[in-house]
């Protein structure tokens, strides 16, 4: 099902640009190279993450899921010296794109990358200490993600949600374990009087959830 018709998303895709020539050579590269390559946020959703973040000006952001980083270096570009984005995923394999694009693009010191699991790092963090987080890791565990990290984000923080149309499985009949997930996700979110949430039909779908309470 198509989210959005194929000549409208071309022409959106025609009058996006890439933030800067690094990000370019960081999607080429990872078409390139990597598989499942359409997994990168691309330039549409990297500039909205980076206008959001340099209007929110947050100091302590953190990722769930970096793949090969597009979307880490997209939003450290919108942040000021002295913050810091963490962005943590589980494939080592992709380190040396992340590295190597992290240090092309000038941001090692505001991006903290870190092979780690998600709900290990999630643990171990303080509650009401993030203004921003940016989940893209693995769908089962989306439901999970937001429970843990609701306490962690301080009032008035954002949690921002990728895929959350599923290429519009969730809006179709006999959803698998993965769509399943993230309809129990849409749902937790928009029944949490604690936050005030909205969906943008952007690409696969991005939630956009601030804290109230």
């Amino acid at each position: 099902m198509e989210i959005i018709s194929a000549p409208i998303d071309m022409y959106l895709s025609n009058h996006a640009k890439h933030l800067s020539p690094v990000l370019e050579e960081l999607e080429r590269k990872t078409y390139l190279q990597v598989l499942l390559p359409n997994m990168i946020s691309g330039k549409e959703q990297g500039s909205f993450l980076y206008f959001f973040v340099s209007a929110l000006n947050p100091q302590r952001v953190l990722e769930l899921g970096t793949f090969t980083g597009y979307s880490a270096i997209c939003m450290a570009m919108g942040m000021q010296k002295g913050s810091q984005l963490v962005t943590v995923d589980v494939n080592a394999e992709l380190e040396y794109i992340v590295d190597e694009y992290i240090e092309k693009a000038g941001l090692s010191d505001i991006i903290h990358y870190k092979i780690i699991d998600a709900m290990e790092y999630i643990e171990g963090l303080e509650d009401d200490t993030l203004d921003l987080v940016f989940m893209d890791a693995d769908k089962r565990n989306y439901p999970l993600y937001f429970q843990k990290l609701k306490p962690k984000v301080r009032k008035g923080g954002y949690i921002l949600i990728d895929n959350v149309l599923w290429g519009g499985r969730v809006a179709q009949d006999s959803p698998n374990k993965d769509t399943l997930a993230i309809l129990e996700l849409n749902k937790m979110v928009f029944d949490d009087l604690d936050f005030i949430s909205s969906i943008l039909p952007l690409r696969d779908g991005l939630t956009i959830a601030k804290k109230i309470k």
